[in-house]
């Protein structure tokens, strides 16, 4: 069978897109089963039911492509067959949802408190995250302008090395570094803690979302933004973070504190 026979096969492009959904099945079974909580372990999961949810999306406007093609060129067969696979797409697509929903509806409240549990304490020196991806400022002649997070890093101001702004939702946000010196091929991360009682934030994906490789001709260059999300919390329920800049060297495996900055934060909500 040749291949444009085969991809237009009514059966073909349901397929994937049903496994996928059979697939989410099981795994919002195994959120629905899991303790009450936002482990490391139940957030791997809701990952990668993120990942499927996105790629069904696009399975699906390929579906719906093909479903026209066969209108186009009237074969009855192959959209009877089409749709009667579809319609099994879609009734575990409304059960995944629905189970999505009760696992979030029954965690809410855990999640919610995390900003509440720890308010901002007085007298704390902090910084909050540019607005957005680009600010917009006015010059001395009144004319606005946009500057991004590398703007306001000035070499000679360590209190600007590190910058943070917000990103498209809250509780997401980027960073962007300054290189002070010349440091031994190694990498550059990001950790952040919760100010009060020194809770470490969404450890893992922090981490593996800002790391960046650095070599001895950085020294004196900005690194690029890096975007990355804090999970605890929700929208609004503001807490104080400690964002650390950490170092490690290839070589020697020796790791050392760069710098460090409080940020009036909130929890990413799904």
């Amino acid at each position: 069978m040749k291949f444009r026979q085969l991809i237009l096969k009514w059966w073909v492009w349901p397929l994937p897109l049903l496994i996928l959904q059979v697939i989410q099945f099981f795994l919002v079974r195994r959120t629905l089963h899991t303790s009450a909580g936002i482990s490391d372990d139940v957030l791997k999961i809701v990952n990668f039911q993120d990942a499927i949810t996105k790629t069904s999306i696009i399975l699906l406007l390929a579906n719906v492509s093909l479903w026209v093609y066969y209108i186009i060129r009237k074969q009855g067969k192959a959209i009877l067959g089409h749709l009667v696979m579809m319609c099994g797409v879609l009734v575990l697509c409304f059960w995944n949802l629905i189970g999505i929903g009760v696992w979030w509806m029954f965690n809410s409240d855990l999640v919610d408190n995390f900003g509440k549990e720890h308010p901002i304490p007085e007298n704390v020196e902090y910084y909050e995250p540019l607005p957005s991806f680009q600010s917009e400022k006015v010059d001395e002649f009144g004319n606005t302008y946009k500057t991004e997070i590398t703007d306001l890093i000035n070499p000679d101001d360590s209190s600007t090395w590190l910058q943070v702004s917000q990103g498209f939702q809250g509780g997401m946000y980027r960073y962007s570094f300054y290189i002070p010196q010349e440091f031994d091929d190694g990498e550059i991360w990001l950790e952040c803690y919760e100010v009060t009682d020194n809770v470490q934030l969404s450890k893992t994906r922090i981490t593996d979302r800002t790391v960046q490789k650095i070599t001895p001709e950085d020294k004196g260059r900005i690194t690029v933004p890096r975007e990355f999300s804090i999970y605890e919390g929700v929208w609004g329920e503001y807490y104080l973070a400690r964002f650390e800049v950490w170092y490690i060297d290839y070589a020697t495996r020796t790791k050392r504190k760069l710098t460090e900055k409080i940020y009036k934060v909130e929890g990413w909500m799904r």
